[in-house]
């Protein structure tokens, strides 16, 4: 995992103006840095490690800058920009797993390596199958390569968005980088703050699956998608392609055990095979542990697969805990059940509200667009990720947007069943803590359409709930589908930018899209099923993991005590911080009294949003303190 920028334009680059972008990420690449320039001869190298070119025929001049944290072929053939039979190079940020497969493919077609690098992998797979290369890789990317023949630029995004890669474009230049940090840093760079998607910010949260940022000018592009830029064209145009999208069954079966117990093995043999891939690594790797079965599956598996390998490598693990007074926080009882089972090195660290103070404009810069929330669970397990020697974790995000496992896909589900399979799975339902809220709503509405049929049913929600209120009904595997593409976006860009800060690569062996394609296929009754969500996955690890964790009904998900926090020690902090900020005050239209406690007027989640986006102006716009 690495960082890159990439810059296209009609006229001379300045070299030194490439360098202030690359030094910006290289917290992403603290290994080695890179240059390549095309159409731009400079006569001074600033010491760097420069590869100048000439090219004719290309309208253009290219500037690639690339900053590496080595992961695979520590060597210094896995520098970067790399360079392939003399006609292509490439800036490439991410990994793709399954790079010993493909090399061995593409050898047997005539191909030759020297390194073992996935970079060069992935040079060689375009070469031979062009731009159907990127359906073959199974990994998270974000690349540009140039192709000197044919006097063009692929560009690529993996099929989530795991690898950023934001652009500026003007009718002189493109410039792209993995960090809008990056791109700020570019002299003809012409953004200022998006007014309208920091009020949907405070209106909805996260917005990490759109095309726009909260930079103007500045944007997304997109997951799943390929362009190709002609060089030789007078204007340059990105026009973005998906090249990858899932299928998912909205069948309503009825439950059968033998086919829920098939489902389980074989999904049990994806993901195993997905932690294998990931654990492909010439540094030290470990895992962040919730205690949740998401988390413990994945560290379930990597010691079964080190034991099969016959590795002495101790796994070593990393949590947020909490002490007496949170603990509705807490799972440190679930952390030590199954690392003291598997006799595993836990590692755990217990935030507090002044180290949300001293750590909170570091998430925001990192983060880089205003978010929902606070990110301390997260950003304080990195952090203590970062005082061991851990390159590489392994990390269970994504598995609740497969498999059903927040409470609101009750509802969704219990709409879409029979009458009275909907009553009998409420019943059995309603031993979940904090469901009683979701049961009630699927069932009355499913009665609802019972007694007046869909459509009606339909216009009650949307009058009821709001313009997103049908969406709590629409079938199990379609919402799933939705949250892949939107909720789980803004997640992985958390567990990135994270990540990162700290120049540790995160897998995600969820988000292999093999499982995403197998588990979007299966019935919702396998995935909520007589008192469970997650049932085909609790199933799979039966036996495996300990009760208390495969049959846990409680689900926290990295929670922070923030009601305590933000309506005591944290409370001054939050109100003068937003008070002071113009920019935020005016999002709101003065309409908050400044004498009234903000965190008491619009409830915790609502000042955190508008903490995070005063603090984002202070530091992305030099916001003035009144």
């Amino acid at each position: 995992m690495c960082g890159l920028v990439a810059v296209i334009s009609k006229s001379t680059i300045s070299f030194e103006n490439l360098i202030k972008m690359n030094d910006k990420i290289s917290h992403r690449g603290p290994n080695d840095e890179g240059y390549l320039l095309l159409n731009s001869s400079i006569m001074n190298d600033l010491g760097k490690k420069l590869v100048q070119t000439n090219h004719q025929r290309i309208m253009r001049s290219i500037g690639f800058a690339h900053r590496r944290l080595s992961i695979q072929d520590l060597s210094p053939l896995g520098h970067q920009p790399m360079s392939y039979k003399e006609r292509y190079w490439i800036v490439y940020n991410g990994e793709v797993y399954n790079h010993v497969e493909l090399k061995k493919e593409l050898e047997e077609l005539g191909h030759s390596f020297v390194s073992h690098s996935d970079t060069e992998v992935i040079l060689a797979a375009y070469a031979e199958w062009g731009e159907q290369c990127v359906s073959r890789f199974n990994g998270m990317w974000a690349f540009l390569i140039l192709d000197t023949e044919a006097d063009s630029v692929f560009i690529s995004r993996d099929r989530f968005g795991v690898k950023p890669l934001y652009y500026f474009e003007t009718e002189e230049e493109f410039v792209f980088a993995s960090e809008i940090k990056s791109l700020m840093e570019y002299s003809n760079i012409n953004t200022s703050p998006n007014e309208n998607y920091c009020k949907r910010v405070i209106a909805e949260g996260a917005l990490e699956f759109e095309k726009e940022t909260a930079f103007k000018n500045i944007y997304r592009f997109d997951c799943a998608s390929v362009a190709l830029l002609d060089l030789t064209s007078d204007k340059i145009e990105i026009k973005q392609r998906k090249f990858w999208d899932f299928e998912v069954n909205n069948s309503n079966e009825k439950f059968c055990a033998s086919k829920a117990q098939k489902i389980a093995d074989e999904y049990y043999e994806l993901l195993k095979d997905a932690v294998r891939l990931r654990l492909r690594a010439d540094v030290p790797f470990g895992s962040a542990l919730s205690g949740g079965l998401d988390s413990t599956a994945i560290v379930y598996l990597i010691e079964e697969i080190l034991k099969e390998q016959d590795s002495t490598y101790q796994q070593q693990t990393f949590s947020t805990v909490f002490g007496d007074k949170d603990k509705e926080c807490d799972e440190s009882y679930f952390i030590k059940l199954i690392t003291d089972e598997l006799g595993i090195k836990s590692h755990t660290i217990q935030p507090d509200e002044e180290s949300f103070k001293l750590q909170h404009e570091k998430i925001i810069k990192h983060w880089e667009n205003p978010m929902a929330g606070t990110g301390m669970a997260g950003l304080t397990t990195f952090n203590l990720i970062n005082q061991s020697n851990v390159v590489v974790t392994l990390d269970g995000q994504g598995a609740d947007e497969q498999q059903g496992g927040y409470l609101k896909y009750i509802t969704n589900y219990l709409y879409n069943l029979g009458y009275f399979d909907a009553l009998s799975q409420t019943k059995s339902l309603m031993q979940i803590p904090k469901a009683r809220n979701y049961l009630i709503l699927g069932f009355t509405f499913r009665t609802l359409k019972l007694l007046f049929g869909n459509r009606f049913t339909m216009k009650l929600a949307l009058k009821l709930i709001g313009k997103k209120g049908p969406s709590r009904f629409i079938p199990l595997n379609d919402s799933l589908k939705y949250d892949t593409y939107h909720g789980l976006i803004n997640l992985i860009h958390f567990s990135d930018s994270r990540s990162m800060l700290f120049s540790i690569e995160s897998r995600m062996p969820f988000m292999d899209y093999r499982l995403v394609e197998f588990t979007a296929k299966i019935p919702a009754c396998y995935k909520i099923h007589k008192g469970w969500t997650k049932y085909f996955a609790r199933i799979a690890f039966n036996n495996k993991l300990p009760d208390e964790i495969c049959w846990r009904k409680d689900k926290l998900g990295w929670p922070i005590p923030d009601g305590r926090w933000f309506k005591g020690e944290l409370n001054t902090f939050v109100n003068d911080s937003v008070k002071k900020c113009f920019f935020t005050m005016n999002l709101v239209g003065h309409k908050k009294d400044k004498d009234k406690d903000i965190v008491n007027e619009i409830g915790v989640d609502g000042a955190i949003k508008l903490l995070n986006i005063a603090s984002w102006k202070k530091i992305f716009f030099n916001e003035k303190i009144k």
